[in-house]
């Protein structure tokens, strides 16, 4: 329980406990409030004796070459007025400068602080006047009231107060005796109040008390009951931090609530406290410096002190801790230790203000802080590029008394600062963390493309500030990775990365966009980036001139072309990619004549598509007839897109032509006998040229480089040849059947032969071509299918009568009929026949039972048909009874004549019965009815003539 405990303890202070010298079950000791006990104290004593060399010891080694500087040793007072006096303690404000000394005596100096022709701070000190008092202890802490003009002055536990001007003793009325220390409100303005607040400490009593200083007197406010005797205190606030002789407290002044902090044992060690801003103390614990807020809790990892340390002081962003022969300096930003000083025999050290004081037991020197700036630059040179951004950034930004002007001249500073740090970051390959700062910074992002020779364009008028006014030392990239390609790379694609986000900032590209587009487009084109082509094709500001210099440097010959492309320079796009694609130039990215012969097809300049069209027919044929048949749609007309235009520039392309023919007839559906004939007779010249080419094959399979494999991917060409052929023949109505079947009859194409006599109603050599010749059964039947299909009965009877007869009649030289043939034929379902006329043909010799399927099957059809007629016909009955009972009705109405009816033609009542009534249902009298078949009221004919015809 109690580990735990003070792990939690341990975490509380905000450390990470792995960094900490001590193990946690030692800092049980370092942690637990000793209030008694010999055991815990001993502990205590032997963790201090065997980690105290160890810290020191790592400490030692880590500054050990350390070149860092943040104050140098500038004298103020080298002497002081008597020989037997010594130095106790200081106190500064202004230009004013009081001395405490051994023999009881308070030396007053003026100072003015100057600097020399080398640009060293100097000090000028003057003495004014110097008061002996009544003590013959030393003198142990002065404090001054500067608004009061008042000193108070701690001497053998009384406290003493003088004019800080004459240093006359002011009489009070109220003695302080007995007193161990005293310190006034840190955290109050002390010229903006007519009274100075204090607090005392006793060496006797369990109290502190908090006075009233005024100009006449001490007004004692309150006295606060503390749980040990008080040796040391300082105050923030409502907050009081104390140390007694074993203990740390922190006590609230308003309630007089008082918390015991962490165990102190002044035998081994000398205690201090001091104030590190708002609500913020630093105490001694062994070796080490403890941040805490007036709660208890610690936001800082604590100080590793070294050597044994008995006064601090903070000046920011500083710690400053003297020791005997040294003053060690450690930074609050980063917990680390910063500068050792030699300094032999120190006694006093002090911060006021803007000035911190040191001094030996001889004289009083001052530790001038070198120029933050120049801190900042050394930091950077010594490439602690976090820790200098981090002073730069705190130093800059923490006065809250500057000015408009002030401020944003310290935001410039700050800006140069970040691009400082960017750079450094760049060159350490912390890439992630110079795009933050460059970010930050607002930095002009040709600062980095300056970095790239030639990377911005020629047209460029910006010079690098950065290179000129010293926030990098790199004339160029080369400079900057070394030569290292691996590095090289990495940095082009940092750079690319920040240009990216520039680019995607459109208030931070402003005015900058032709720089850089054109630095964008450089850095693709020079890592051959997959993002170069997508850049080129988007909307971009690169200029031209450079963009095409530095693709053809490297070699982006694609690119190029694109970038031709969209520059309206498609004449010289095209030119790149032909040599692209005959291997004059090279490059991978280039997807080949497929992408050329797309950008024809969708390029509006026709002369310039007939000027590079001859080259993709001559490479392929069938890749450049695409040109031609994937035109857009709204492509204006003109000689160019005439088909007949076309087809003269194809003429000497014939599979080109081929596929032209095949867009007009098939896609565009261009009914005209010219396009059909040519396709057609195209198709018959490529079915013949392969045949001749097989049957060369075939007679001498030697010959043939090769071999079976090639002569069968020839018959498969022919038979893919001659199913276009069959295809276009059946389907199309509109080409020249003659001049075709003039080319084919004296050949072996028997099946194209028997679709020409069928186009031209010869349907009896057709089937004979089908049946003798080719014997393909299942293909005249086929071929009765489709040539009687939209036909009327008759006409398919008649159709497959004439197979049946071709089956059945014998050709010269076979010797038989097809009996087989013949019964499939009348067994088939499709097939339609006149029984009749089969039964005339049949042999006289067929038995009843090698047809009785067929008859059965015929008088079933028959009778179905006629039940179906009957059907039909009784339907259309039935519904000529209803149109005419319908009819009748709509005649049958009753006329109704009452006294109030008038006559619609003369708007007259009736008198009598007699009335005319017309189909319309117009009613009137008999002297109005002139006509019997033409409405007087709507004038419409009801007659079987028209009027104006009968009378004409």
């Amino acid at each position: 329980w109690w580990k735990q405990r003070r792990r939690k303890q341990l975490v509380r202070l905000g450390a990470d406990p792995s960094l900490w010298i001590f193990k946690v079950e030692e800092l049980i000791f370092f942690l637990a409030p000793i209030k008694h006990g010999r055991v815990e104290r001993q502990a205590w004593q032997i963790l201090q004796a065997r980690n105290g060399s160890l810290a020191h010891e790592q400490l030692k080694e880590t500054n050990e070459g350390m070149s860092f500087k943040a104050f140098e040793l500038v004298p103020v007072v080298e002497r002081l007025p008597s020989e037997r006096s010594k130095v106790e303690c200081v106190e500064s404000f202004e230009e004013n400068l009081y001395i405490g000394t051994s023999d009881c005596c308070v030396v007053y100096y003026v100072i003015r602080q100057g600097v020399s022709p080398t640009g060293k701070i100097t000090f000028q000190c003057q003495h004014k006047k110097s008061r002996q008092l009544s003590f013959k202890k030393p003198i142990e802490k002065i404090v001054a009231a500067k608004s009061l003009s008042r000193l108070l002055v701690l001497c053998d536990g009384t406290v003493v107060v003088l004019n800080s001007a004459t240093l006359d003793v002011i009489p009070t009325n109220t003695k302080l005796k007995a007193i161990s220390d005293m310190c006034p409100n840190e955290s109050l303005d002390e010229y903006a109040h007519l009274s100075y607040e204090i607090c005392f400490s006793s060496s006797r009593r369990k109290f502190v008390s908090v006075y009233t200083l005024t100009e006449e007197r001490l007004i004692i406010n309150k006295e606060l009951a503390v749980p040990e005797t008080i040796s040391k205190l300082r105050r923030d606030g409502q907050t009081l931090c104390m140390a007694s002789s074993s203990q740390y407290h922190l006590l609230d002044v308003d309630s007089g609530h008082c918390t015991p902090f962490f165990p102190l044992d002044c035998e081994v060690e000398a205690a201090f406290i001091q104030r590190i801003g708002a609500g913020e103390f630093l105490l001694r614990a062994s070796d080490l410096g403890v941040f805490t807020d007036k709660r208890g809790e610690a936001k800082r990892t604590p100080l590793r002190l070294l050597g044994k340390p008995f006064e601090v002081a903070y000046h920011f962003p500083y710690v400053l801790a003297l020791s005997y022969d040294q003053v060690h300096v450690y930074s609050v930003l980063t917990e680390e230790h910063k500068q050792t000083i030699a300094f032999q025999g120190g006694c006093a050290l002090a911060s006021f203000g803007k000035r911190v004081l040191i001094a030996s037991h001889r004289q009083v020197y001052s530790l001038a802080m070198i120029d933050l700036e120049q801190q900042v630059q050394n930091l950077f040179s010594e490439a602690h590029v976090t820790e200098a951004l981090f002073l730069a950034q705190v130093s800059l930004l923490e006065d809250s008394t500057l000015t408009a002007t002030g401020k944003k001249a310290r935001e410039r500073q700050l800006r140069r600062y970040q691009q400082q740090a960017g750079f450094a970051y760049l060159a350490a390959a912390q890439y992630e963390e110079a795009s933050e700062q460059f970010h930050e910074s607002s930095m002009d992002f040709r600062e980095l493309a300056t970095l790239f020779p030639s990377l911005l364009p020629k047209s460029s008028t910006f010079r690098s500030e950065a290179a000129e006014s010293g926030l990098h030392r790199y004339t160029d990239i080369t400079a900057l990775t070394g030569g290292d390609s691996l590095k090289l790379d990495k940095l082009r694609e940092f750079v690319v990365s920040f240009l990216e986000d520039v680019r995607g900032m459109p208030a931070v590209a402003h005015g900058k966009r032709d720089d850089l587009d054109t630095a964008l487009l450089k850095l693709y084109a020079m890592g051959n980036s997959s993002q170069l082509l997508g850049f080129i094709g988007g909307q971009n500001s690169a200029k031209v001139d450079d963009s095409i210099e530095a693709l053809q440097e490297h070699k982006c010959y694609h690119a190029l072309g694109l970038f031709y492309c969209f520059h309206n320079m498609a004449e010289k796009a095209l030119e790149t990619w032909v040599k692209l694609n005959d291997g004059e130039l090279i490059d991978v990215a280039h997807p080949g004549m497929e992408y050329v012969v797309e950008f024809l097809a969708s390029l509006p300049d026709h002369q310039l598509v007939g000027k590079f069209a001859s080259w993709a027919l001559e490479k392929d044929q069938v890749l450049a007839a695409t040109i031609f048949t994937h035109r857009p749609h709204n492509e204006t007309t003109s000689e160019f897109t005439r088909p007949e235009f076309v087809l003269e520039y194809l003429g000497k392309h014939s599979v080109a032509l081929r596929i032209y023919l095949e867009h007009l007839v098939f896609t565009k559906k261009l009914e005209k006998e010219k396009y059909h004939t040519h396709l057609a007779v195209l198709y018959l010249d490529e079915v013949l040229d392969l045949q001749q080419q097989c049957q060369a094959a075939v007679a001498a399979p030697g010959e043939e480089d090769g071999g079976s494999g090639s002569t069968d991917g020839k018959e498969q060409k022919l038979k893919d040849a001659r199913h276009r052929l069959c295809r276009m023949l059946e389907t199309s109505n509109l080409y020249r059947v003659t001049l075709l079947l003039g080319k084919v009859q004296d050949t072996s194409l028997y099946n194209e032969c028997a679709v020409l006599y069928g186009k031209l109603e010869q349907h009896e050599k057709a089937l004979q071509l089908l049946v003798h010749r080719l014997k393909d059964y299942a293909a005249a039947q086929r071929y009765c299918t489709i040539n009687s299909s939209d036909r009327d009965l008759r006409y398919r009877q008649k159709l497959f009568l004439t197979l049946l007869t071709v089956y059945l009649t014998p050709v010269e030289g076979q010797g038989q009929m097809l009996v087989v043939q013949a019964m499939d034929l009348l067994n088939c379902s499709e097939a339609e026949f006149d029984v009749a006329q089969v039964l005339q043909i049949l042999p006289e010799t067929w038995s009843i039972s090698l047809i009785s399927n067929f008859l059965s099957r015929s008088i079933r059809r028959s009778m179905t048909r006629a039940r179906t007629s009957r059907l039909h016909h009784n339907l259309a009955r039935g519904e000529a009874l209803q149109v005419k009972h319908h009819f009748i009705r709509s005649h049958s109405r009753p006329v109704i004549i009452t006294e109030d009816r008038q006559c619609d033609a003369c708007q007259r009542p009736f008198n009598d019965a007699a009335f005319v009534r017309y189909p319309n249902g117009v009613v009137t009298h008999l002297h109005c009815s002139r006509r019997k078949d033409l409405c007087p009221v709507t004038g419409k004919w009801f007659g079987s003539k028209d009027p104006s015809s009968s009378s004409s």
